[in-house]
């Protein structure tokens, strides 16, 4: 049974049980190193991307049996896990490792493609320099498409690298690709190392800084006491007043709460034209304990409110999940870094369905 996307995926299967996700954010510009069918599903790419990754930003997504493996590949195009898309589309680039059958019998080569046509060219000619062949993808599972998850980075261009079976059992002793032989470090072959330094040497090679790093900050003058200037934005959420019209506030602080309350309430990938935008709160849904899915949600809400309203100081998170109402609800105390001494009581209460839904709760 193939699933359409992890909303499906989630629903059916249990987080530490048969399947894992390990996840570490990286911050500025970036390269990521992931792994979206890691563990039993492709071996041993999440052991790949970890160490090309060293301490830098690192992603896997890990089927924890054999015998579910093979559902548990979502399609690159597909694959929406929300801590993914979020580190994802803050790297500036990205690396995603998988594995394929031979297409050749007793083949050793990768598939090299992606959108990012500078790294996919010094990853090919470091791994050619340590004795590697490379070759183009086939059209099956080649990674140009602009919704591979290798591309929805800054860049919108990414790698895509496709390990042939024979190549990836070189890396290990006696070719033995089961979960318990590649969890041991000590079954590494010479081979893997020499692989995993030719990519490193390819990613140190690549500038980090994108078209995006040019655009300049929006700046904004203090405001003299003197200043009449006033705005007014949209309240969030989006309501009718008394006279029948939007309802809108020239409030600044009642502006930042709201627009706290839209980022927490929104999952990454529903705005279109920012898709990093949003916390991936339905995830939590599917943490191993309550203990968990707080602190996820704890270190989710804090990235993106340093990313998304720097003006904002956060003093507080609540998180609670309600596994039997399928929804989250996250309370952010909040205030203004720019007002000194101002209240830190503002708060706003996002509730969340598992499938993303904003809810009404009560503040």
């Amino acid at each position: 049974m193939a699933y359409l996307n992890f909303r499906y995926l989630a629903a059916d299967k249990i987080l530490g049980i048969d399947y894992d996700i390990k996840n570490r954010y990286g911050s500025g510009t970036y390269l990521l190193h992931a792994a979206i069918h890691g563990g039993c599903i492709e071996p041993p790419t999440s052991q790949l991307a970890a160490y090309c990754a060293g301490t830098g930003p690192w992603y896997s997504f890990e089927a924890l049996s054999d015998l579910t493996a093979e559902s548990l590949a979502l399609p690159p195009t597909a694959f929406d896990e929300p801590f993914c898309v979020v580190n994802a589309g803050n790297s500036t680039r990205t690396v995603v490792w998988h594995g394929v059958e031979n297409q050749r019998a007793d083949e050793q080569v990768t598939y090299v493609s992606g959108g990012d046509v500078v790294l996919t060219s010094l990853i090919v000619q470091e791994l050619n320099a340590a004795g590697f062949e490379t070759d183009r993808a086939p059209v099956g599972f080649a990674g140009d498409d602009p919704q591979n998850i290798a591309n929805r980075n800054r860049m919108r261009a990414g790698v895509q690298l496709d390990l042939s079976l024979t190549l990836r059992r070189s890396f290990y002793a006696d070719g033995d690709l089961s979960a318990a032989a590649v969890a041991q470090p000590e079954n590494r072959q010479p081979a893997f190392f020499a692989y995993g330094d030719a990519i490193r040497r390819a990613c140190a090679l690549v500038p980090l800084e994108s078209d995006t790093d040019d655009v300049p900050p929006v700046i904004t003058q203090p405001r003299t006491p003197d200043d009449q200037a006033v705005s007014t934005a949209m309240r969030t959420p989006f309501a009718i007043d008394h006279s029948g019209g939007v309802s809108a506030t020239t409030d600044e602080r009642e502006q930042l709460l709201d627009r706290v309350h839209a980022l927490v309430g929104t999952l990454p990938g529903e705005r279109v034209m920012r898709s990093t935008y949003g916390v991936p709160t339905s995830a939590a849904l599917f943490a191993v304990n309550a203990e968990v899915a707080n602190d996820q949600l704890q270190r989710a809400v804090m990235d993106a409110v340093a990313e998304f309203e720097p003006s904002a100081v956060v003093s507080a998170i609540v998180a609670d999940v309600h596994e039997s109402l399928g929804a989250v609800t996250v309370k952010v105390q909040v205030s203004r870094a720019d007002v000194p001494g101002a209240e830190r009581d503002n708060t706003r209460t996002v509730g969340v369905l598992v499938g993303g839904t904003v809810i009404s709760t009560p503040e």
